[in-house]
């Protein structure tokens, strides 16, 4: 992790995100290209003489244009929002995550006042976890997230493994994810595994009210029913207010 010195305001930190979007168009131009062989794997068995056909060789030309709709449609889609975000910041991800946790999010503030509200929180208490930066108000990352608004958060870090003839492959997989008060869901992935665990004991500094649960717990979470979703808000509200008092105790 890493303090970047307060100061004078200089850099967009969000802007410099929606522009590193760009960088995703290698991967959809990979899915592209593994979408066109697919289809032409497939397009080759389809127009193969059927009458010897047996039920493997439909089984091979379902996937070969199953797998070219579904990888020509990820990688269309991931330029898409390759180039929506670094060229209409506005429309971004990153944009939307800003506004949907305004107390009005329809008054659709400029852009700029909404990427200079959390840089100014950055440049001035930013403290950076791999790509994640915890400020006083909020936490950005491939997303941003409202430090108030934060009612659930989740470190995921798991290792997943993956058979390719006699190789196994294995990928780790470290997210953070949090759910904030009308239950809108943020998520940013890391890189680095020993960032994760200090950047969750950092939220829970700054957002000491929220609940840091496992990941497993996740699905079950976003899936609860409104009266126990109300429930936990409720209490959250109690631990806020007994937390407060606390404190004004020992100020006073």
């Amino acid at each position: 992790m890493s303090k970047h010195g307060s100061g004078k305001y200089t850099k967009s930190y969000c802007l410099c995100i929606t522009r590193k979007r760009l960088l995703s168009l290698w991967l959809a131009l990979l899915l592209l290209c593994v979408g066109a062989l697919l289809g032409i794997y497939g397009w080759i068995q389809l127009n193969e003489d059927k009458s010897l056909w047996k039920i493997t060789d439909y089984l091979k030309m379902a996937v070969g244009l199953g797998g070219a709709a579904l990888f020509l449609i990820s990688g269309l889609g991931t330029a898409f929002t390759a180039l929506r975000d670094a060229l209409c910041p506005g429309r971004s991800a990153l944009a939307k995550s800003i506004r949907s946790q305004l107390p009005h999010p329809e008054a659709a503030l400029d852009v700029r006042e909404l990427f200079a509200m959390v840089d100014r929180d950055i440049e001035e208490n930013g403290l950076w976890f791999d790509k994640v930066a915890v400020g006083k108000e909020w936490v950005l990352g491939d997303e941003a997230s409202y430090i108030p608004r934060i009612r659930v958060f989740f470190g995921r870090d798991e290792i997943r493994s993956r058979r390719s003839g006699e190789r196994i492959n294995t990928t780790r997989i470290l997210e953070l994810h949090i759910l904030d008060d009308r239950r809108q869901h943020q998520m940013t992935t890391l890189r680095k595994p020993k960032e994760l665990k200090a950047l969750l004991e950092y939220i829970s500094l700054r957002a000491p009210d929220a609940l840091q649960r496992p990941y497993n717990e996740y699905a079950k979470w976003i899936q609860k029913p409104d009266m126990e979703w109300e429930n936990m808000l409720r209490e959250y509200r109690v631990r806020q207010g007994e937390r407060e008092m606390s404190d004004y105790k020992v100020k006073y």
